[in-house]
C-alpha cells in the first residue's frame, strides 16, 4: 500500500489472514465499518483466487499443521468472539486483531509457536513500499467479549 500522505514515509499497512486452499486462498479479515459513526469491525471471510494479494508490501507464511482447515480456524475465530472487534478511535487495530487471532492459533497448536512469536516482533513495525521498516506503536482495539 501506499504512503499514508504525499510523500509521506509511513505506508498504510492493513494486515490480514491468508488461509492457502487448493485453487487460492480464504481471506480472513477484519476492516473498518463502512459506517462512519462506528467502531465496530467488520469480520469478513472471503475466497480468493490468488494465494499472494498483489497489494501486500511483506508477506510472512506461517504453515498450519496437519489437519487443520478453513472450518477449524473460522470456528475458533467465532468460539472466541475474535469476530467481534472494536477498531479504536482513528479506525487503527488490525495488527492488535492480527496478533490476538494467531496468538491464540499457536495456543491452540494450529501454528508453531515459534513462527508465531517471529510474526509478532514483525507486527511491531510500519513497511513502507520502499526503505526500511519503521518501528510504530501498535493501536489496540477492544474485543466486545472476548473468551481469550
Amino acid at each position: 500500500m501506499g504512503p499514508l500522505i504525499p510523500g509521506g514515509i509511513l505506508s498504510l499497512n492493513h494486515w490480514s489472514i491468508f488461509l492457502l486452499v487448493p485453487g487460492g486462498s480464504v481471506q480472513l479479515n477484519m476492516k473498518n465499518s463502512p459506517d462512519p459513526h462506528s467502531n465496530r469491525g467488520v469480520f469478513e471471510i472471503r475466497d480468493r483466487a490468488y494465494d499472494k494479494p498483489h497489494s501486500a508490501v511483506r508477506m510472512f507464511d506461517l504453515p498450519a499443521k496437519p489437519g487443520v482447515t478453513v472450518d477449524s480456524v473460522e470456528r475458533e475465530i467465532r468460539d472466541r468472539k475474535w469476530d467481534q472487534y472494536d477498531m479504536n478511535e482513528s479506525g487503527a487495530g488490525c495488527r492488535w486483531w492480527i496478533r490476538t487471532v494467531m496468538r491464540g492459533l499457536a495456543e491452540k497448536n494450529y501454528v508453531e509457536k515459534d513462527k508465531v512469536r517471529a510474526l509478532l516482533k514483525a507486527l511491531r513495525y510500519n513497511y513502507p513500499k520502499k526503505g526500511k521498516p519503521i518501528l510504530l506503536e501498535m493501536k489496540k482495539g477492544v474485543f466486545c467479549s472476548a473468551k481469550t
